[in-house]
């Protein structure tokens, strides 16, 4: 409701909400209340649109602030005279564009010349658009330079800087940036901090190598740095790209180890503390390790080199307790400007997610008193993750290097997707930075003849009849090994890809991968089909053509080849005349791997007679095209009893409501039509907003 923009629109949206059901959570008096907002929002929408805007703000007050100046100054100097120092984090939407990026530094530099702002924290996402690993020097450069721009405005005010951390594919920019810019002879004066998480195994590494660049740096008389150790708020979002690339997940799979790696990773730092190049935050709402960590800095010869920090407004009396405690404290306090509001209730629910679930410490609080269940239980918790920190394992999970790793895929038809390539491991990118200097497949030669054309279906339709009589398993173990060598070519397949049809890394790598799913997926169906065997006959089609498209020339035609062959088919390939060496190395892969040359023989013809000659061919029972509509029409139109097989690109429309994520919108409708250069069949080609 609060992103849509015409009231009386969102006083529906709220109507409609109410009446798909109120949850018992709010109590009888809020779920009476809302019920009660419901009804009338569509008569007093004005109202309606007040009430939810005064209750929002209420609950989320003194955990995310407002970033408008005179209530941004109340706030800060009333937090101060409590004796809180405050870190400001200043929240907004996805940066999507440098436009966006330019605003968002604007306004954090904005924060940093504020006399009131001693401290500020900034992701990389947030300082540039559109960053990847894979263009690692420009990305590099990008950062830098920002970064660069923005330790300058804070030396000038005196406002601390902390480089914030939030996805695993961030950590290697992040810590490489920060060193970079502190080695520059400007800033070798200059104190600031980077955050770690300990949820990702990889931060013991980082933290080593600050560790070990901090002394050096120190020795040569420069500025200690500050490392910040966190838990990590960032899982769910993890998860999802692991099982969408089938990737393992970067951080660890229990909470246990979470817990383990923190410590470990704070005893160490603490340990090092003493030679003055670093001094830590720790920052976590755990009272007991709060508490181990108090008693850890007690060790060191100046123990203010160990700050206590925590979220603000999220543990109010323990923030207070703490504080009292360590002598300081520092609050982590998102600020937002009303513009921007999407972007703090979208930070509040993963804050509210983390907080709330079953083995975080916050759970417990309001049952946590001296020996009860609670108190019990995260004693426990507490020993248990102390006992295991020399113990958890502090490598990374993704090690993926196409350089030295083999896949072997088991011709038992069991299926499961292939990775994709993980372009955050140091290994790939070296492995993707030589693709780029392979040489491309050769072009294959044409049959420019009819006579040719007769010759490889007479030979596809003789070996058709050979390959029919093996048995399932036979047509399984080929399938395996055909999944194998496409594996084993990905980077020759790739370089094609990218010379001939102008393919990017990003793009064809999981359009190698969906081919071998296919192959896999193919091995997989004749499992069923030979257990129909034991009660149906059929008899295949003894040749497919397969007339492929340009715009995805290796995982589309993949497709068409491997599950005829599985079937018991012989093919012929057609490819677009674009893709003929794509093609080429795809038959390649399949004859390498153990199918007969005359089983799928490539067949490139000129766009003349002999394509239609081989098109119309009495000896092809089937074709299978992926291509324009008239293209389809036309193969119909030369031969109208044709068994034909055709996906041909549509109108295809993204709706936009007035309820939707604008940001997220933005970025999908963009990526759907101009990911591919627009040439995907689904890429959108239509906008359909609705008008709010």
């Amino acid at each position: 409701m609060l992103r849509i923009r015409d009231r009386k629109r969102a006083a529906r949206r709220l109507r409609d909400l109410v009446k798909s059901g109120v949850p018992r959570s709010l109590g009888l008096i809020d779920g009476t209340g809302l019920r009660v907002l419901g009804r009338i929002a569509p008569f007093a929408p004005r109202l309606a649109e007040r009430a939810v805007d005064w209750r929002v703000n209420r609950e989320t007050a003194g955990v995310i602030l407002p970033g408008e100046n005179a209530p941004l100054g109340r706030y800060l100097a009333k937090r101060r005279s409590e004796g809180f120092d405050l870190n400001v984090n200043v929240l907004g939407e996805a940066i999507l564009g440098n436009d966006e990026a330019d605003a968002r530094f604007e306004l954090v530099t904005s924060r940093v010349r504020r006399p009131d702002v001693t401290y500020v924290s900034i992701k990389i996402s947030a300082l540039c658009a559109n960053l990847d690993v894979l263009a690692w020097d420009d990305s590099m450069a990008r950062i830098t330079e920002r970064l660069a721009a923005l330790y300058r405005v804070a030396r000038a005010n005196g406002t601390f800087v902390n480089l914030d951390m939030e996805e695993h594919r961030d950590l290697d920019l992040s810590v490489e940036a920060f060193i970079t810019v502190l080695d520059r002879p400007e800033f070798h004066d200059m104190r600031a901090g980077i955050v770690l998480q300990a949820y990702i195994p990889d931060s013991h590494e980082a933290l080593e190598r600050l560790i070990t660049w901090a002394n050096a740096r120190h020795a040569l008389g420069r500025a200690p740095i500050k490392i910040r150790l966190v838990k990590g708020a960032n899982l769910a979002m993890e998860q999802v790209e692991a099982e969408m690339h089938d990737w393992p997940q970067a951080p660890y799979y229990s909470k246990a180890d979470v817990d383990a790696s923190y410590k470990a990773m704070l005893e160490k730092a603490v340990s090092r503390a003493d030679a003055g190049a670093i001094w830590l935050g720790v920052a976590s709402h755990n009272l007991f390790d709060v508490a181990w960590a108090l008693t850890l800095r007690e060790t060191l010869e100046d123990p203010s080199m160990v700050e206590i920090e925590m979220l603000e407004g999220m543990a109010p009396a323990q923030a207070r307790a703490v504080r009292d405690e360590a002598g300081s404290l520092l609050l982590y306090a998102p600020v937002v400007e009303k513009a921007d509001r999407d972007a703090s209730i979208a930070y509040l629910s993963r804050r509210l997610d983390e907080n709330s679930g079953p083995e975080n410490f916050l759970r417990s609080l309001f049952d946590l008193t001296p020996d009860s269940p609670a108190w019990q239980r995260e004693r426990d918790r507490f020993r248990t993750s102390l006992d295991r920190r020399h113990e958890v394992e502090t490598t990374s999970h993704r090690t993926q290097d196409r350089r030295t790793q083999k896949v072997a895929f088991p011709a038992d038809g069991m299926f499961r997707n292939v990775p994709d390539t993980d372009f955050t491991t140091p290994g790939n990118r070296a492995w993707a930075a030589d693709i780029l200097t392979r040489a491309p497949h050769a072009e294959p030669e044409l049959v420019t003849t009819t006579a040719g054309v007769d010759d490889a279906v007479a030979r596809a339709r003789a070996a058709q009849q050979q390959w029919q009589a093996i048995s399932w398993q036979e047509r399984r173990e080929v399938l395996a090994r055909v999944a194998e060598v496409m594996e084993s070519h990905r980077g020759d397949t790739l370089a094609t890809m990218a010379c001939s049809t102008g393919k990017t890394l990003r793009e064809g790598d999981p359009e190698i991968s969906e081919a071998i799913d296919f192959t896999t997926y193919a091995a997989h169906l004749t499992l069923a089909h030979e257990r129909l065997t034991e009660r149906l006959e059929w008899q295949p089609h003894s040749l497919v053509l397969i007339a492929g498209p340009w715009n995805f020339p290796y995982a589309i035609p993949a497709s068409g080849l491997v599950h005829s062959i599985a079937a018991g088919s012989s093919v012929i390939l057609k490819p677009a005349p674009e893709a003929r060496a794509v093609a080429a190395a795809l038959v390649d892969h399949l004859h390498e791997a153990g199918v007969p040359r005359d089983l799928v023989q490539l067949v490139c013809t000129p766009d003349d007679e002999v394509g239609r000659h081989l098109v119309t061919h009495d000896g092809v029972d089937e074709v299978v095209l992926t291509g324009s509509l008239a293209t389809a029409d036309l193969f119909l139109g030369w031969r109208p009893g044709m068994r034909l097989h055709a996906e041909t690109s549509g109108k295809n429309a993204l709706i936009i409501t007035a309820a939707a994520d604008i940001d997220l919108a933005i970025k999908d409708l963009v990526k759907s039509a101009f990911g591919h250069a627009g040439q995907k069949c689904s890429a959108a080609s239509l906008a359909i907003v609705e008008a709010s």
